[in-house]
């Protein structure tokens, strides 16, 4: 029995990996290059003000309360998590409003503004995604993954086939509701998948389904304390995470995985590695040519990954009081079906869609008192289309703020205390991130489930990935 496991990387994945192997039985050992846990969720500081880096939306609480059960703890000795109210708010290109809340009589009554049948379609929509939630999340999304052939059995297909897995997201919603902008405010997480709701499948209208049902939630102090928790953890059950420990290259001998090399040449035996790198960046880096198996530079080339994101966090001197943890513009923009819309292939300087978080008034130790931070994310190419970002990122910074007050962050700049800026070249150097394309892979018919990279190395015995490339993905 494989024994002792080598994790190269210590985001949320090489995390939850390790809890899940110790509480098996077997020895684990993290190495992580940066100075602390989380990955891309590590977050940092800048003076007295704290920022989260990577995902801020929490769903299902109850896979990380699983997580830690597993484990033989409870999730709420290490972290406490906060439920948010509204989940989100939208801000359409008509200037229309649309909290989406776990509220739902508030949120039909959002919706019989909008017009008077939307309430009664709601809820036949809602009614169908309990069953949807049966038939696909356990079978598909929430099991190992299997052949394509695998995906075949008669009883299954034919409690899918209802539920039209062929449809896009966008045909799906307009099915329902006929109104484009609950089209595109349900539709909005397709981003996270790397896709625009007229490419992305119907199925992942259960991601909508699951924030209305379970809620979207907020670890106190911040996902980076959610990657700390699950660190000590990982150290409380008898894991070691050594940091500042870079890895050169994965150890094999022939075609088995023998352990790792560090950058500083010292060799780790293990029984088993496992990887939890960007595997772009990890497949280009960690193996040598002749263990990539498929995954060489052209295939790579090939492979359809996702947008990048321009990011900017700020500290302000001031609060936004009365403005929720969570907003989304969508532009215009977002409703057209050519591109560069709809593949995120060139820098939008006109009229992008937005998304600002600001934390600080559920969470007030991020910032000082009466102080706030804010942190906003612009979809943007990854760097595969040529961005010059020297030239173009003040002029970007100075355009999305001129923009903030469309979701009530008025005179924003005036407020201004420190600021720090990524582009996609940021996620690709700093973060070590493919492309820059922080939600990996997208997920077209392709580049789903069997035909995603698997967790299982395919060349090279005792390799095990894991990560958004893998199934079930990013965001998943």
């Amino acid at each position: 029995m494989t024994r002792h496991v080598a994790i190269v990387g210590a985001g949320p994945g090489g995390l939850a990996t390790a809890m899940r192997l110790i509480a098996k039985g077997y020895t684990v050992a993290i190495y992580e290059a940066e100075d602390r846990v989380g990955g891309r969720m590590r977050g940092f500081e800048l003076g007295p003000y704290r920022f989260d880096t990577g995902p801020t939306i929490l769903q299902m609480p109850r896979i990380y309360e699983e997580l830690f059960a597993d484990a033989g703890l409870r999730l709420e000795d290490y972290v406490t998590l906060l439920r948010l109210d509204p989940n989100t708010r939208l801000r359409f290109w008509d200037d229309s409003v649309l909290d989406l809340t776990s509220d739902l009589p508030a949120f039909k009554a959002q919706l019989a503004r909008l017009r008077p049948d939307l309430p009664a379609a709601f809820e036949h929509w809602y009614i169908e995604h309990f069953r949807k939630e049966d038939v696909g999340y356990k079978p598909y999304l929430g099991t190992p993954v299997r052949s394509p052939i695998g995906y075949l059995k008669t009883n299954e297909l034919a409690a899918a086939m209802p539920f039209r897995p062929w449809e896009t997201l966008y045909d799906h919603y307009w099915r329902f509701f006929q109104d484009e902008r609950l089209v595109y405010g349900l539709s909005y997480p397709s981003k996270y998948l790397g896709m625009h709701p007229s490419a992305c499948s119907s199925i992942f209208s259960l991601i909508a389904f699951l924030e209305f049902r379970y809620g979207i939630w907020h670890p106190a102090g911040g996902f980076r304390a959610l990657a700390q928790a699950m660190g000590r953890a990982v150290t409380d059950l008898g894991g070691r995470i050594h940091l500042k420990r870079p890895v050169r290259q994965v150890w094999l001998e022939g075609k088995q995985a023998r352990g790792l090399i560090m950058e500083d040449g010292e060799r780790i035996a293990a029984d088993a590695v496992v990887v939890n790198a960007d595997f772009g960046y990890a497949v280009q880096n960690l193996l040598p040519a002749d263990a990539r198996g498929r995954y060489t530079d052209t295939k790579l080339k090939r492979m359809r990954f996702s947008c990048s994101t321009f990011m900017l966090y700020l500290g302000i001197d001031r609060r936004y009081e009365g403005l929720p943890h969570h907003q989304l513009y969508l532009s215009d923009h977002i409703r057209r079906r050519e591109r560069p819309f709809v593949d995120d292939s060139a820098l939008d300087e006109t009229n992008p869609s937005f998304y600002v978080c600001n934390p600080t008034l559920i969470d007030p130790s991020n910032a000082p008192e009466g102080q706030s931070t804010l942190f906003v994310l612009v979809p943007i190419p990854n760097t595969s289309y040529g961005v010059d970002w020297q030239a173009k990122q003040q002029s970007y910074r100075d355009l999305i703020l001129d923009r903030m007050p469309l979701l009530g962050f008025a005179n924003v700049r005036e407020h201004i205390v420190s600021e720090t800026c990524y582009t996609a070249v940021t996620w690709e150097q700093d973060y070590t991130t493919y492309l820059g394309a922080v939600f990996n892979l997208g997920h077209d018919w392709l580049q789903l489930g069997p035909f995603r990279p698997h967790i299982r190395a395919d060349q090279v015995g005792g390799l095990y990935w894991i990560g958004g490339a893998v199934h079930p993905g990013s965001g998943c």
